[in-house]
Formats: C-alpha cells, sequence, structure tokens
C-alpha cells in the first residue's frame, strides 16, 4: 500500500510539474548554428543571420572580435 501510494504520488509531480528549459549563452546558440551552417544545413545558415541580426551592437562587437568567422560577409 505504502509503495503504491509512493508510486502515485511520483507519477502526479511528474506529469504536473513542468520541466524547466535550460538557458543557454548566446555564443553557444551561434557556436552550434554556425557548426550545422558549415555542415550544409540550410535553415541553420538562415537561423544563424537572423540570430546575428538581433544582437545588439555592443554584444555582437564582442563576437565579432571573439569568432570573426561569424561575420563572413562584412570582409566583402
Amino acid at each position: 500500500m505504502v509503495r503504491t501510494l509512493m508510486l502515485a504520488i511520483a507519477l502526479i509531480l511528474a506529469f504536473t510539474l513542468h520541466a524547466a528549459a535550460q538557458k543557454r549563452s548566446g555564443e553557444e546558440v551561434l557556436a552550434r548554428l554556425h557548426g550545422l551552417c558549415e555542415r550544409d544545413y540550410k535553415p541553420s545558415c538562415i537561423k544563424l543571420g537572423l540570430v546575428i541580426g538581433r544582437i545588439p551592437p555592443r554584444e555582437a562587437n564582442k563576437f565579432r572580435t571573439a569568432h570573426p568567422e561569424w561575420f563572413w560577409w562584412e570582409r566583402w
């Protein structure tokens, strides 16, 4: 009876509590998108451009110096 009650409580908690998504830093997201884009996955290339376009200028300057390969079009 006690096992059944413990199992029931565990199942109720598992189905009612929401899982918290882990926050990723901007650099991790951009690195992942860039890696997928390098493997010719076109949707990630588009998403990479959209994400880079939304970065505030101050953060973009930090990324530009740390990862110039993400801003390859600016060399043209």
